[in-house]
């Protein structure tokens, strides 16, 4: 009878012990939700998926209750599918996701998607807009600005529909395709936390090109952008948009005012390196996005640069102490140099001043006499 009695009880244990594994196995880990496919969508007549990106987002469609909300009651919406995509960082083995659900139709105004799962209780909202017209294109910079690379990105997940740039207090950026340039009457930002607008300057080119100018003023932080026109219709760009603080060049003093090959120019200051605020990022902890810093020479014929890379590791990085307050140049020997001002590279005169994202330090004089 004791035997019996144990053989029971050294089962029951093991069946409790295999109960609590499983239930340990359905915990899912903690989520980080990075954004919206779109951040403002169109209107749509018909049940439709909306897609937005994740990390370590549990695959049993079970464990989620997803609510959506237009301020003043839920729409019901179903978790559909949740994919893995080939896309991945460094710091971390776990691959970026794609999730979708189901919506039924429903038409403009701000929405509240909150994410809850079941097993850890751990619950995420985020807001995305529906609109009557959207556009797609909108570049950091003006669109004659000659470093491209200057142009700070931060990668979510690949070739998108639109990229995900940086963008800088007091600087101009461009609306390149995509909207109606006649009868524009303001073009906004609006701070996606509280929807507080902002109105901003603009210009049209000939191209039909709009350029806007960000004021220092603008906080950091996320935004939605808009172009308002005088028949009362509005256009948005379909992501929000990530506003930098600024953080000018500026060069205090150089060495000297003329080198010759092989000698070594040292420019003291501050801000040689832009320090991007990554708390501003969703892809904070797992990429480290960086902006080059670019030393120009500009005579009266043309701009040459030489790149301080981005990442430690390319070349010239370390030429560029911690602090971003000193930099060095190696005056390269004539037949390993490009910077000449005249026919017979013999020389360079003119200027030379310091870029770090969109902005750019005074100029100061200096020339070089090639050995």
């Amino acid at each position: 009878m004791k035997k019996t009695i144990l053989a029971v009880t050294i089962l029951t244990l093991i069946l409790c012990g295999s109960c609590s594994s499983d239930d340990s196995d359905r915990v899912s880990p903690q989520f980080t939700f990075f954004e919206f496919d779109k951040d403002v969508l169109l209107p749509a007549l018909n049940e439709r998926e909306i897609s937005f990106y994740a990390l370590d987002f549990d695959e049993n469609i079970g464990n989620w209750e997803l609510t959506l909300s237009d301020g003043q009651k839920d729409i019901p919406v179903t978790l559909s599918k949740v994919e893995t995509t080939t896309f991945g960082w460094v710091t971390t083995e776990s691959r970026l996701q794609k999730i979708y659900f189901k919506a039924p139709a429903f038409g403009g105004g701000d929405y509240t998607l909150t994410i809850k799962n079941t097993t850890t209780n751990q619950t995420y909202s985020d807001v995305f807009l529906v609109r009557s017209t959207t556009f797609n294109k909108v570049l950091p910079g003006a669109v004659d600005v000659l470093y491209t690379g200057s142009n700070t990105s931060y990668t979510i997940a690949g070739s998108r529909e639109a990229e995900d740039y940086l963008f800088f207090q007091n600087s101009t950026n461009t609306i390149s395709e995509g909207i109606t340039t006649n009868g524009i009457q303001k073009v906004l930002l609006e701070k996606k936390d509280n929807s507080e607008s902002f109105s901003l300057e603009y210009n049209l080119d000939s191209n039909d090109n709009l350029s806007f100018t960000i004021p220092p003023s603008i906080q950091v932080g996320n935004y939605f952008l808009s172009v308002h026109y005088t028949n009362g219709l509005s256009t948005y760009f379909i992501k929000d948009i990530v506003v930098m603080d600024q953080q000018t060049p500026v060069i205090a003093s150089a060495n000297k005012e003329t080198f010759s090959s092989e000698e070594t120019l040292i420019i003291k200051g501050q801000n040689f390196r832009y320090k991007i605020n990554h708390d501003l990022l969703t892809t904070k902890g797992i990429s480290n996005p960086q902006s080059p810093t670019y030393l120009v020479f500009k005579d009266a014929n043309r701009e040459h640069t030489v790149s301080f890379g981005r990442y430690s590791g390319d070349e010239f990085f370390d030429n560029i102490n911690t602090d971003g307050t000193e930099l060095s140049y190696k005056i390269p020997v004539k037949s390993e140099a490009y910077i000449f001002t005249d026919r017979e590279a013999t020389y360079f005169e003119g200027e030379m001043y310091i870029q770090t994202a969109y902005h750019k330090s005074e100029a100061v004089p200096v020339r070089i006499d090639y050995q």
